[in-house]
């Protein structure tokens, strides 16, 4: 009988053992669908919703518009970069109106010096592999002098700083904010409102009405207490004045002097810090750069840490509603800024380089950088065998930023906190090689401690050869990198799930929210709260943004995240007609069969469609089972989901006949085909749903 008893036992835990490896482990933030999160309910939540970051508040995909100029160099030569074609570019740019789409064909473009952008336009390329624009040097060899971004660095010899290591592109944007509070739309807010709520009460008068978007600007006082309320503690150094000015939202309500917002206060507002608020505005607004590669063909090893001479991307400051897509960087110094920006997206993006590294091994400075930024949304980042020093970089008050489905293949990736209060930003289902170096920052003395409070990183790990194989969670804090810093715990950190190697001590009084999959932390130094669960490899939902969005926008989310070939999860049981999916297949195998977003988007596969065929759009949701949206925004938005869900609806060609406009629904080869009968006026337009 106690032979029986034993075995029971052995048996239960066996089975206890299969159970909790064969399911996958939730978070008490969220649970398996958001039941347990408390959406962001006060300053204490440990969670913000995120979905509302990115391109019109996540809830528009990126505009696909018809193009309206095509740049032709005149000299043969430049498509194959022997001739310098700067100044035709430059004539081209500013020739396409606003609102316009400039194509460059295939081809390499030779540019020797930067080409600047001063209106709304969309410059697109037919794919990072056709499109090359190719400089001719650095920065450095284009102005001939010493740039705007001078820093000093001991590593790797004493060759000096050129002045480009952080600022300035070969692509850049010229704009500024149009926002002041003697503005017509501008007003003071007259009461208090604390973090988690969603409404402001303004003075009598104001001209703000449903559906702007406003920006609301603190100024902090002399005892400091806005960079305080940010950090979550005090700063090192009592800097001067300080003002936050990128937090923008839409108001959906208006009751008299109180206007209701679509996304909650990430923190307060107190009458102490002068709040005002007005319609946020930029002088140049919806600029995409898309379809394209820059290249640099640098001989020399990266020069090391200060030490750039220039080979840099583009540089797009003060952006509203403006994207970077499909574009590929070889070799670097800096590749994306995108500084004092709001509500822009940053996806599909690869770097590489063969050029040899520093004595550090690092082979660029800045990948991406959205200091000062807020509600930016990057995402499927892939690196190549290319570590930067920064990674992806958050400073000076950058927030509600979300980085998401980053892949550093072969390479180091960090997530750089630069100082001076980035906060509530969350770093989301991103792997590399190794993330021993995750929690690197850099910055000076006078900026730290290098983060503020809510920053969240969900879903970090060492990959297994691939995105979506875990090897190990993440298992490093934030820690002290030089004596000399004064450098203090992050306030509020979240890390889910957290898998150490070794036993860990977590700061007191930071109220750090750690979900370790070991029993390996100090007991008795953690005052928030830990949540520990057997090791397991399979955590779900892999990215929380995915997830936040999918229950936000519900039957319409699953087509947006379908263009992110790493949410598998979210993707594949929310969409299971995805491309990425295969009946059948683990996570990790639908990960390595999915193909590169930029693959789905040459010329030929472009949305068909414009805005104005609401018709259209109207008919083919009712047609095919599929829900209206609420308002006709664009065919596009239709076309993503048709291109997953037409193919197995159609089994036959069908003709209609919309708005005098006649199209032609073709099964081609288990492919979904629109072709629009040619009419007088035209040959007619093509479009594969692929």
């Amino acid at each position: 009988e106690m032979i029986r008893r034993d075995v029971l036992c052995l048996l239960l835990i066996a089975i206890m053992m299969l159970l909790t490896c064969g399911a996958e482990t939730t978070s008490h933030l969220w649970g398996s669908t958001g039941e347990l999160w408390d959406g962001y309910a006060n300053v204490n939540s440990q969670l913000y919703d995120w979905s509302t970051s990115g391109y019109k508040y996540g809830d528009e995909r990126l505009p696909n518009e018809p193009v309206t100029d095509v740049f032709k160099p005149s000299d043969p030569g430049g498509l194959t970069g022997s001739v310098d074609v700067t100044a035709a570019l430059q004539e081209a740019i500013d020739n396409t109106p606003p609102g316009g789409v400039l194509r460059i064909p295939a081809g390499t473009y030779k540019i020797m010096k930067p080409v600047m952008i001063s209106q709304s336009i969309v410059i697109r390329g037919d794919g990072p592999e056709k499109t090359i624009i190719a400089p001719g040097g650095s920065l450095y060899d284009a102005h001939g002098k010493e740039g705007p971004c001078v820093a000093t660095s001991k590593a790797c010899g004493t060759q000096s700083s050129k002045g480009y290591g952080f600022c300035e592109g070969f692509i850049k944007l010229n704009s500024w904010t149009v926002m002041s509070s003697t503005s017509w739309k501008a007003s003071y807010v007259a009461a208090p409102q604390v973090a988690g709520d969603n409404t402001l009460t303004l003075r009598k008068g104001s001209k703000l009405e449903v559906g702007d978007s406003l920006r609301v600007v603190l100024t902090d006082n002399d005892s400091r207490t806005l960079i305080k309320h940010l950090l979550g503690q005090d700063p090192a150094i009592n800097k001067t004045e300080q003002s936050i000015n990128t937090f923008v939202a839409k108001i959906i309500q208006k009751t008299g002097d109180k206007v209701t917002l679509n996304r909650k206060l990430p923190f307060d507002v107190r009458l102490e810090w002068d709040p005002w608020v007005d319609e946020a505005r930029y002088k140049v607004m919806n600029v995409g750069l898309e379809y394209f590669a820059i290249r640099h063909e640098a001989a020399a090893a990266y020069p090391g840490h200060h030490k750039e001479f220039g080979y840099n991307g583009i540089d797009l400051p003060k952006c509203m509603f403006c994207w970077v897509r499909g574009v590929h960087f070889h070799n670097v110094d800096v590749g994306i800024l995108m500084t004092n920006s709001v509500l822009s997206t940053i996806t599909d993006i690869k770097f590489t380089t063969d050029r040899q590294p520093c004595c550090q091994g690092n082979h660029g400075h800045h990948a991406i950088d959205i200091s000062a930024s807020g509600s930016m949304l990057i995402q499927n980042i892939v690196f190549t065998k290319a570590t930067f020093v920064h990674g992806i970089t958050v400073m000076s008050m950058s927030h509600l930023n979300v980085i998401t489905g980053v892949y550093a293949e072969g390479c180091i990736f960090t997530g750089d906190h630069h100082g001076n209060s980035p906060f509530m930003n969350l770093w989301d289902n991103i792997s590399a090689l190794a993330m021993n170096r995750f929690f690197e920052y850099g910055g000076n003395n006078d900026v730290f401690p290098s983060s503020g409070r809510g920053e969240t990183v969900w879903s970090v790990y060492d990959a297994n050869g691939a995105h979506g194989k875990v090897k190990r969670f993440l298992g490093t804090l934030p820690y002290q990198q030089n004596p000399t810093h004064p450098w203090t715990p992050w306030a509020h950190l979240t890390v889910v799930p957290f898998q150490s190697v070794g036993p860990v001590s977590v700061p007191q009084g930071y109220a750090y929210y750690l979900h370790v999959f070991q029993d390996n932390l100090a007991r008795g130094v953690s005052t928030g709260p830990v949540q520990k669960t057997p090791a397991t490899l399979e955590f779900s939902p892999e990215s929380l943004w995915a997830a936040q969005l999918l229950k936000r926008s519900g039957e319409f989310a699953p087509a947006f995240l379908d263009s992110n070939v790493w949410v598998i999860h979210c993707c594949c049981t929310s969409c299971p007609s995805c491309k990425c999916c295969k009946s059948g297949k683990t996570r990790s195998e639908n990960a390595t069969s999915c193909t590169t977003p930029w693959q789905k988007a040459s010329n030929e596969e472009r949305p068909l469609f414009n805005a104005t065929d609401g018709e259209v759009h109207s008919y083919l949701y009712q047609k095919y089972g599929l829900p209206p949206k609420p308002t006709a925004t664009a065919i596009e938005d239709m076309n993503y989901t048709a291109r997953r869900t037409l193919a197995t609806r159609i089994t036959e060609t069908e003709v209609i006949t919309v708005a005098e406009e006649v199209y032609a629904f073709i099964l081609v080869d288990g492919s979904a085909q629109i072709l629009r009968v040619p009419t007088t006026s035209g040959d007619g337009n093509y479009a594969s749903f692929g």
